[in-house]
């Protein structure tokens, strides 16, 4: 009988200590609430700035790629101004140009690997306007189009005169 009394008495400071550790629970659920909502948060945000800079990296790496076949083109042997196996920097020689067009399209699978997916013109500004298109391999479904303009000598070696160009090169990428 004596422990009926003890228990009796007791009941009102464990349904005190029941109420209070219920209250602690319900404050360390919210605590973990708002902890995973901001660790959420945060994952979102650094998922964001991660693509953005994968997205930068791939526009620059593309441009990169984009101004290494404007290089490239300039130092093609088809192309180059040379006289006495000196070769002229920025120059382009007419009637190499005249052939390296049919010598481009017989050989499809080399200039391919060299230039990829890429339009190559050739605008001879003074003292006339013409235009040569050099290599055209463009694809449909592009999702960005770099232009690289460079500004070049046009030498013809027959009358040994001067003029000048701009060589255009436009890559596609997808």
């Amino acid at each position: 009988m004596r422990t009926k009394k003890l228990n009796w008495r007791l009941a009102p400071l464990f349904t005190k200590m029941k109420n209070k550790s219920q209250i602690q629970i319900g404050e360390t659920i919210a605590v973990l609430f708002v902890f995973f909502i901001l660790v959420g948060i945060s994952f979102i945000f650094y998922a964001k700035v991660i693509k953005s800079n994968l997205e930068t990296d791939r526009e620059e790496l593309s441009q990169m790629r984009s101004i290494g076949i404007a290089q490239g083109v300039m130092f093609l042997p088809e192309l180059q101004c040379s006289e006495d196996n000196v070769i002229r920097e920025n120059c382009i020689d007419l009637l190499k140009l005249q052939s390296a067009k049919e010598v481009m399209s017989s050989n499809i699978i080399h200039y391919y690997d060299l230039l990829d997916f890429t339009e190559i013109n050739i605008t001879q500004i003074y003292p006339e306007k013409t235009k040569w298109e050099l290599y055209s391999r463009r694809i449909q479904d592009y999702n960005n189009r770099y232009l690289t303009n460079v500004p070049v000598s046009l030498y013809d070696p027959i009358a040994k005169t001067y003029s000048f160009g701009i060589l255009s090169i436009e890559t596609f990428d997808r």
